[in-house]
C-alpha cells in the first residue's frame, strides 16, 4: 500500500519520528531513532489490526523492513519486540546472530526472555541467508580455531572467488588478507 515515504523529520523521540511530506506530518514508528531537521527516506509496512489503531512501521533499509515482517510472523513476538530488536542489533549482526544460533545474545534485548529468544532462532535460522557468500562449514571452523570471528573472516572474503580452491589454499588466501588486516 506504502512502499516508502520521504520527507524532512519534524519531531523525533525514542521509536518514533514525525515526517513532514507535503503538507502532512506523518507519524512513523521506528527503530532507534532519527534526528529532528535530517531528511529521511523510510520504507514502511502498515498494520491494521483487527481491533486497535493501525499503525505505521519505518525502516531505512528494505532489508530491515524484511526482517520486520519475518520477526512478526514468530509467534509470540509483536511488532513492539520486533522494532526492539532491530533497534539493538543492526540487520547484518542480527542475522549472523540467528544464524549462528547465538539466542543468548538475543536475550541482552529488553522484554526477551531466553525461550522467546530460542524460539526467534528456531523459527528464523533456516529462513534467513548471511549477506554475501555462504563460507564453507570447514574454512569457518579452522580460522575460528585460529582465533578469527565470524565477522572478521566473511569481510576478509569479499572479493575472493572460493569455487575451485582447495581449504588449504582457501584458508590461505583468507591468512593473507587476515594478516594485512591485523598488523
Amino acid at each position: 500500500m506504502i512502499d516508502f515515504i520521504e520527507g524532512e523529520v519534524v519531531e523525533a523521540g525514542e521509536g518514533y519520528a514525525v515526517l513532514k511530506v507535503g503538507s502532512f506530518g506523518i507519524r512513523v514508528l521506528t527503530p532507534g531513532k532519527l534526528k529532528e531537521g535530517e531528511r529521511a527516506l523510510l520504507f514502511t509496512e502498515l498494520s491494521i489490526p483487527q481491533e486497535g489503531t493501525p499503525s505505521l512501521y519505518g525502516f531505512r533499509s528494505k532489508e530491515e523492513r524484511e526482517l520486520f515482517k519475518k520477526l512478526t510472523k514468530v509467534p509470540k513476538v509483536g511488532a513492539k519486540a520486533a522494532l526492539s530488536i532491530l533497534s539493538a542489533f543492526p540487520p547484518e549482526e542480527l542475522k549472523e546472530v540467528i544464524i549462528s544460533g547465538d539466542y543468548e545474545r538475543l536475550t541482552s534485548v529488553p522484554g526477551l526472555g531466553k525461550k522467546l529468544s530460542q524460539r526467534i532462532v528456531l523459527e528464523l535460522k533456516g529462513k534467513l541467508k548471511a549477506e554475501g557468500q555462504e563460507l564453507p562449514q570447514e574454512l569457518l571452523e579452522v580460522l575460528k580455531a585460529l582465533g578469527y570471528s565470524r565477522r572478521e573472516v566473511q569481510s576478509s572474503l569479499k572479493g575472493i572467488n572460493l569455487e575451485g580452491l582447495t581449504l588449504e589454499e582457501a584458508v590461505k588466501e583468507t591468512l593473507k588478507r587476515l594478516s594485512g588486516r591485523k598488523s
